[in-house]
């Protein structure tokens, strides 16, 4: 599995190795100064077989990464981290339920 950050040009322009989600926090950070008329969306993170199954269809918020700790990078500005164990508490009330419907329809 290749480490390679991507922007939507198809560039790599970081990486990260799967580890810790606050690497990659920081990458994004440093990546999002230097890009010009370019950017990193999460569909350009590595690691994607990090996921797991149960967060395919999740589509309350933006996730980026899910690190080997079982923590993930969240938000549309790659700016905050929760446990697997959260987001998965926040799947399973109603009003994500409904989002995730929204987001089907």
């Amino acid at each position: 599995m290749s480490n390679d950050i991507t922007s939507r040009k198809g560039e790599v322009v970081g990486q990260w190795d799967g580890e810790d989600v606050n690497d990659l926090m920081k990458e994004l950070g440093r990546i999002k100064k230097e890009l010009k008329g370019d950017r990193v969306e999460h569909t350009g993170v590595p690691h994607k077989d990090q996921f797991h199954e149960d967060f395919v269809g999740f589509t309350a918020y933006v996730m980026w990464a899910v690190d080997k700790k079982d923590q993930c990078l969240t938000g549309s500005g790659a700016n905050r981290i929760e446990p697997v164990a959260q987001i998965r508490e926040f799947y399973a009330n109603d009003i994500a339920k409904d989002a995730a419907g929204r987001a089907r329809d």
